[in-house]
């Protein structure tokens, strides 16, 4: 178990566009037990006249849990140097419309979430910002990479007393149905070691729909919390412009996105 300060860490894009993120970074910090770091990805120059940062961050600060500004280091070693510093638990970010719009509009946040060790927590100008992550939405399907998310949507189980639904796709395919039974076992023994609730949520969609069907599904509580894989996609395109898919979810859905790469060698919250 590490001896360190968990943080959240909260990565700025753009000034008219925070106050989701402070209010979700330090919901999460009181959930996880965490301080709260801030970096700034503009110039200084981008930072308007009369922000207080410490005026917005009061409004939602009620549990007194510490806060910073810090700065990144070298590009080439963030966000994975600062994760390791800090014992980051997850980075939470805000996305302007105006930074998602567009097929090559650059936005170099991305190439820092992808390169990440851990999840990040990012909205859009139109997501709620009432959800209080009591309900975590997990699509399933059949890669195995989907484990991962089952892992972290435990945490939200464990740390927070929130129900996981798990969406589950209707397939005919013998191999596919094989893998998506062999998902579920293993999320049953793991989950049933720990005193929260889930729920198997059977569809008639197939894997390929799991992930609309699953924001329809999430309407039910307010749009919450809902957990999405990269896929591994930080090709050239999704490194400087964004996955295409995540893009559109942060303009028009409501939910709140747990952005999850696969297979890294992932910082985990204390137990």
């Amino acid at each position: 178990m590490s001896k360190k300060t968990p943080h959240i860490l909260v990565l700025i894009q753009d000034y008219k566009h925070l106050t989701g993120a402070i209010k979700y970074a330090f919901k999460l910090a009181h959930i996880f037990k965490a301080e709260i770091a801030i970096a700034n990805m503009l110039s200084t120059n981008s930072k308007p006249i009369d922000f207080n940062l410490d005026q917005l961050i009061k409004q939602f600060n009620t549990n007194s849990i510490a806060y910073k500004e810090i700065e990144l280091g070298r590009i080439e070693k963030e966000p994975n140097n600062t994760i390791k510093l800090l014992d980051v638990v997850f980075i939470v970010s805000e996305f302007p419309s105006k930074n998602l719009s567009g097929f090559f509009r650059r936005n170099p946040i991305f190439k820092l979430l992808y390169k990440a060790k851990v999840p990040s927590f990012i909205i859009g100008e139109h997501t709620s910002l009432d959800c209080d992550l009591k309900n975590i939405i997990v699509p399933v399907d059949y890669k195995k990479e989907t484990k991962e998310k089952m892992i972290w949507a435990s945490y939200f189980g464990r740390f927070n007393q929130a129900v996981i639904h798990l969406i589950v796709p209707k397939e005919k395919n013998e191999s596919i149905l094989r893998k998506i039974k062999a998902t579920l076992l293993f999320t049953k023994k793991m989950y049933e070691q720990f005193s929260f609730d889930y729920k198997i949520v059977k569809t008639s969609s197939k894997s390929k729909r799991i992930k609309e069907v699953s924001f329809l599904f999430s309407e039910k509580f307010q749009s919450d919390l809902i957990l999405l894989l990269s896929h591994g996609n930080n090709d050239w395109y999704g490194n400087n412009f964004g996955p295409g898919e995540i893009k559109r979810y942060l303009l028009k859905k409501k939910n709140p996105i747990l952005f999850i790469n696969p297979l890294k060698d992932y910082y985990l919250p204390c137990s």
